[in-house]
């Protein structure tokens, strides 16, 4: 901004100057030449016509009244620095040509000097112009003239003309003045340099004027470009000083007022998008979604293979019953602060909640799924003990686990999506988790699960039954996971393990009475086995 401002002064600067030059050029001309045939014209009236005709001997150069004449040319040469040659012209009465009258004696005993004081007589011959301008001049009767003369050397100079005049008013004599063109040169490089050393300085007090006024008109708006790059990186927590501003305090306050709103409207965008992040299922929208929420549309999804996981609370329409409504709000957000993150510690994501139920996504691995289960029963235990020391009734629950490939996406319209899974696995995970309340045990897997895990401990899972599952085409085996039973009932399940499958076996090739009576022989060695009981009375009615 600056560099623009000072090319466009300076080119108007010195457009202003040159012509300031030229008008001072032609004034100083006019001037000098109206001041030089004012001196021309003053050393005429100075000078004795009747005694000029006189001087034309040396021994006429001798009277007073050639004193009279040579001080008055002296005067003139001590007034008149820019004089070359000064010296006058005598007009004989009776005669045509003019001849050269008197040079003034300049007192300088030097003989080249001397030889030029006495010219008196001599014919005048210096060149045809001279003679024409002082013939022009002169047959003119102007009092006095100044007039640029080229001899032929085309050097020029500035020759001033006066008529010296009698008593009678006639004219006698013509005084001359010459003045070299170099003089003139001289003058006019005297005023360009002064024209030059002033523009200079004008321009020099243009630039730190500019630079002042610049800073002062620029700094603001830096100020402005400055707190506008902060706000494009987020960061509100400023103000603009007042004092920096000058007469642009008022946009100073401006800007800090629209700061302030922003800053009020990004806390309360801020808090809002942290309100409605706890409804959005983050991690599951990642899946779908790596690019971020922003990215995602109605109906985009992705197949990939998971384990899911199903948990409910035992009874809770009965607890419920015996609380008010609030209280039950209360009751169930106690209960998923302690579920909750246990399952999130083990890479799962909640994909909703239902009521008292939770439905949750496990997309990295089995191991995860079921760590997550075991350690919810274990949460789950030191809960019911704070229950218990309350006199409150204790929480059971029952968690089913299955693994397969399930498409995830969004479903709804544009105005109202929501994420789901869609998949026959889901369908079986919530079965098996419905299989727990008919076996009596608070975890099952499905062999599907089983297969893929790589870490836990497979001799803490036992098998249970090959069953139909509702809504499933094709019989489900399952297994009851006993890592957080006691050491002794472990034993006990562990032993029992091929009884059952033997068991099994019979109800499979139709010996429902040998199945019946093989559960019977192991629940009298575990009568504390409640999945024996379910499954002898499973295999009575055919349910298995």
């Amino acid at each position: 901004m600056i560099i623009w401002f000072l090319l466009v002064a300076g080119i108007i600067l010195a457009i202003t100057g040159y012509t300031i030059y030229r008008s001072a050029e032609v004034y100083l001309i006019q001037k000098f030449q109206h001041q030089q045939m004012l001196l021309a014209q003053t050393t005429a009236s100075l000078i004795d016509g009747d005694s000029h005709r006189k001087f034309h001997s040396k021994d006429a150069m001798k009277t007073a009244a050639y004193e009279r004449y040579n001080n008055a040319l002296m005067k003139t040469m001590e007034m008149d620095h820019f004089a070359s040659f000064i010296y006058t012209v005598n007009i004989p009465a009776k005669a045509n040509q003019l001849k050269y009258g008197l040079i003034p004696d300049i007192r300088d005993d030097s003989a080249q000097q001397q030889d030029r004081l006495y010219t008196a007589g001599m014919t005048l011959t210096p060149s045809d112009g001279f003679n024409q301008l002082v013939n022009s001049f002169y047959k003119g009767n102007r009092p006095a003239a100044t007039q640029l003369l080229s001899d032929a050397n085309h050097a020029q100079k500035y020759i001033s003309l006066a008529i010296i005049r009698d008593k009678r008013q006639k004219p006698a004599g013509v005084v001359v003045i010459e003045i070299s063109n170099r003089q003139i040169v001289a003058l006019k490089g005297n005023l360009l340099e002064s024209m030059l050393v002033t523009i200079s300085l004008l321009f020099i007090s243009l630039l730190v004027a500019s630079i002042f006024f610049a800073r002062k008109i620029t700094s603001p708006f830096e100020q402005l470009t400055d707190a506008i790059e902060r706000l494009i990186k987020n960061d509100f927590n400023f103000n603009l000083s007042l004092s920096g501003f000058g007469g642009y305090t008022h946009l100073a306050k401006q800007f800090n007022l629209m700061l302030l709103k922003l800053q009020v409207s990004r806390n309360e965008l801020v808090s809002t998008n942290k309100a409605y992040s706890r409804f959005v299922p983050h991690q599951v929208l990642k899946l779908i979604s790596p690019n971020g929420i922003k990215s995602t549309s109605l109906g985009d999804c992705i197949e990939k293979e998971m384990t899911i996981l199903f948990c409910d609370i035992r009874g809770f329409t009965r607890l419920s019953e015996s609380m008010p409504p609030h209280e039950s709000f209360r009751f169930i957000n106690r209960y998923l602060q302690i579920m909750v993150p246990v399952i999130n510690k083990n890479g799962g994501t909640i994909d909703k909640y239902m009521g008292d139920g939770i439905m949750a996504l496990f997309p990295n691995s089995a191991d995860q799924a079921l760590d997550a289960a075991t350690g919810m029963m274990s949460a789950l235990a030191k809960y019911n003990k704070k229950l218990a020391a309350n006199n409150l009734p204790i929480v059971e629950i029952g968690l089913g686990l299955h693994s397969g490939k399930m498409m995830l996406g969004t479903v709804g319209t544009s105005s109202r999506m929501d994420v789901t899974v869609i998949s026959d696995t889901v369908n079986a995970a919530a079965r098996i988790e419905a299989l727990t309340k008919t076996f009596k045990t608070p975890i099952l897997i499905s062999e599907q699960l089983r297969l893929r895990l790589d870490r836990f401990d497979k001799q803490n899972l036992r098998f249970i039954a090959t069953c139909a599952v509702q809504g499933k085409s094709q019989p489900m085996t399952i297994y009851e996971v006993f890592s957080q039973d006691p050491i002794s009932i472990r034993n006990e399940k562990l032993s029992n393990q091929n009884g059952m499958i033997r068991g099994w076996e019979f109800y499979k090739n139709g010996e429902t009475d040998k199945a019946v009576m093989q559960y019977q022989r192991l629940m009298e060695k575990s009568p504390m086995d409640k999945s024996l009981l379910a499954l002898i009375e499973a295999v009575q009615k055919g349910r298995l």
